[in-house]
């Protein structure tokens, strides 16, 4: 039984976990904005990180989601994601990307933790927590796909960012929505 010292420390917790993930928003919105969006090198290695972390992120909502509709766009989030990382990695065997460095094989630690607070949510937050986490991923991959589509400095990931951009967009508005009829 959960005296309600603990269940003020879980509430405490919870709210530190998602201030945490806004943060940690902010900072990859930031990141996109900046070196990602001109650097090839940043680009690419934010791109596969980003999808890394959508592919575990909808592995895990695929085990604890209570809504069959989340649950739907987790696995949407898996298939498309995979067919991003698909995408990208063909584009880094081009002769324009010669030079770029390999892409990373392992997720960073600032999603790792945002993946470590999904799975800490308790089941009735779980739905929520996966979604506010789905908006704050996909308008930091907008701001990465735009910008390095606006800016970037090799028209090979160029052309993958332009085409993209507007599947995470896509995403954005149905996480969006998916958020408004939960609420």
């Amino acid at each position: 039984m959960m005296t309600q010292r603990n269940e003020t420390h879980e509430g405490l917790h919870r709210a530190a976990d998602k201030a945490s993930d806004a943060l940690g928003g902010m900072v990859g919105r930031a990141s996109a904005n900046s070196a990602g969006s001109t650097s090839a090198a940043a680009f690419a290695e934010n791109a596969a990180i980003g999808d890394m972390y959508e592919i575990a992120a909808g592995k895990l909502a695929l085990q604890h989601a209570r809504s069959d509709a989340v649950k739907a766009a987790a696995l949407k989030m898996i298939q498309d994601h995979t067919t991003s990382t698909q995408q990208l990695r063909s584009a880094m065997t081009m002769n324009e990307t010669k030079g770029i460095p390999a892409l990373p094989d392992a997720i960073d630690a600032r999603r790792k933790t945002m993946l470590d607070h999904l799975q800490a949510a308790p089941a009735d937050k779980f739905d929520a927590t996966y979604l506010d986490q789905q908006i704050l991923a996909h308008k930091e991959t907008v701001d990465l796909m735009t910008g390095f589509r606006d800016r970037g400095d090799n028209a090979q990931l160029r052309s993958f960012a332009a085409g993209t951009a507007p599947v995470v967009q896509r995403h954005l508005k149905h996480m969006e929505s998916l958020k408004a009829q939960l609420a």
